[in-house]
């Protein structure tokens, strides 16, 4: 890059004065300014024309002269010099540290010549070098200026990760990409698939059985996911119905109290016995109107069998291996869905604390859907601690809370265009607000800009790869392509 200099530096943005020549950049690239061993590293969020004296005046002029097709006398061609001067770039980056033996530090107050500095792109394997955190268990991503980009698994270990981007950019996609590598590598993954695009993960495109086949298992509540009462326990069924089924509070104390007795009289309690419970106990009939009402909608929803029930820890440590388990709510109503989400979070804690369970992720795609806002802070703090990592995946970041984006450890930000949208992503701790507005308005489709431990705290653009699996969750299309 022998045609840049660089001019002004603001607080963390530099600007580089460019020849219109210039070989074209792409948001996101990396600038290299060398001087002596030191080195400035810097992120190209923008080019703009350079502001010049005199430049509206002299383009009025020239429209003027067009129109009349008056032509200049210019014998010694400064009209191309000109024209070039005119034509100047403004490449807007931003400062991400001085690089000193092999080092690259924030806190050293560098800057490098303006006129005997070298300039020029970093280098992949640089970039590659300084983003590296440790760790051994590699996932390739896909592609960042021309090479392959990879990251750790430990770094999704214990973090928690948000993947947002508005319909169609690719989240869903990168979000099957990273859960199959970390299965590979022996860790397992609950899903909770509101769309049911996770069960095609055990297919090739081809349609053959793919290598994960034998790690996916996939759990439909009312059909081969059923619990007993027993198993949900008493606080997750009165969470269950105060906070989803909206019972008052005499009701849930009539419902405690029947609980206890069948407990203490039969010792195991059924959703049949507190039906039979409710009917037969003394209590005002609008109390046993409400609960038999609540009762039959547990009962409808096909989720609990006290005959035939299934044992979540047998079922994740049926992989030994790692392992994917796919939640199918595609098919579960909204208060269907709600109770489902309800036992597995308990339920997980529960396992999670006996050590019943070794630690393990949680894909909540569309969490707004299914999740109570109570349950936000325990997944991003308490739950965290216990060994279950969450990895939101939103169209809608406005309806994740704002504290949640500040505690992420990792960001994976595809296409933005609404300015609410961006502003809110932009409150994450781990990016400045104007790198995460400007790259993500201009992000092609599977394309992302990483943010966080991921990288080292080092933002990068990557061209997400293709996964030979079969992915489900495209659009269905009434007029098809031919």
């Amino acid at each position: 890059m022998g045609k840049v200099k660089a001019l002004t530096k603001n607080g963390d943005t530099i600007e580089f004065l460019a020849s219109p020549d210039e070989e074209p950049l792409n948001r996101g690239d990396y600038l290299l300014i060398t001087e002596g061993k030191r080195k400035l590293l810097v992120q190209v969020i923008d080019i703009e024309y350079a502001e010049i004296p005199g430049m509206l005046e002299d383009t009025l002029r020239e429209l003027a002269s067009e129109a009349l097709s008056i032509k200049h006398f210019d014998p010694y061609d400064i009209g191309s010099i000109i024209a070039e001067v005119r034509d100047s770039r403004i490449i807007i980056g931003k400062f991400r540290g001085v690089i000193e033996d092999g080092v690259l530090r924030n806190d050293v107050l560098w800057l490098p010549s303006r006129f005997n500095s070298k300039i020029e792109r970093a280098s992949p394997e640089l970039l590659s070098e300084l983003s590296r955190s440790y760790g051994r268990r590699r996932i390739v991503l896909g592609e960042c200026m021309g090479s392959d980009i990879a990251i750790n698994a430990e770094d999704l270990d214990g973090r928690l990760t948000i993947i947002t981007g508005k319909k169609e950019t690719g989240k869903s996609y990168l979000t099957k990409l990273l859960i199959t590598s970390l299965a590979e590598y022996g860790a397992k993954i609950v899903v909770l698939d509101v769309n049911g695009e996770y069960s095609g993960l055990s297919m090739t495109k081809s349609g053959e059985e793919s290598e994960m086949a034998e790690k996916i298992v996939v759990l439909r509540p009312g059909e081969n996911f059923r619990i007993s009462m027993e198993d949900a326990g008493l606080k997750t069924i009165l969470d269950v119905l105060q906070y989803i089924l909206l019972t008052p509070a005499t009701s849930l104390r009539e419902f405690t109290r029947i609980w206890g007795l069948i407990e203490r009289a039969e010792g195991r309690v059924t959703l049949r016995k507190l039906i039979d419970g409710v009917s037969r106990a003394s209590m005002h009939e609008s109390v046993r109107e409400a609960l038999m009402s609540r009762l039959l909608s547990l009962k409808e929803t096909e989720f609990f069998d006290d005959e035939n029930p299934i044992k979540l820890d047998e079922v994740i440590n049926s992989k030994r291996d790692g392992g994917i388990f796919v939640v199918d709510l595609s098919k579960s109503l909204p208060h269907a869905r709600k109770i489902v989400v309800e036992y597995l979070l308990s339920k997980l804690s529960s396992l999670l604390r006996q050590g019943l369970i070794d630690p393990l992720f949680l894909v909540a795609e569309e969490a707004h859907l299914y999740l109570r806002e109570t349950y936000w802070d325990d997944l991003v703090t308490r739950m965290r601690h216990i060994g279950l990592f969450p990895i939101f995946v939103t169209n809608q970041p406005d309806s994740i809370p704002e504290t949640v984006y500040r505690q992420a450890d990792n960001i994976f930000l595809f296409n933005f265009t609404n300015e609410s949208d961006l502003n809110y992503i932009s409150k994450a701790s781990r990016v400045d607000a104007e790198t995460a507005k400007v790259i993500a308005k201009a992000l092609p489709p599977r394309h992302c800009l990483l943010i966080g431990k991921i990288v080292n705290d080092l933002p990068m653009v990557v061209k997400v790869r293709e996964i030979k699996l079969k992915t489900l969750g495209e659009t269905k299309l009434l007029f098809k392509a031919n």
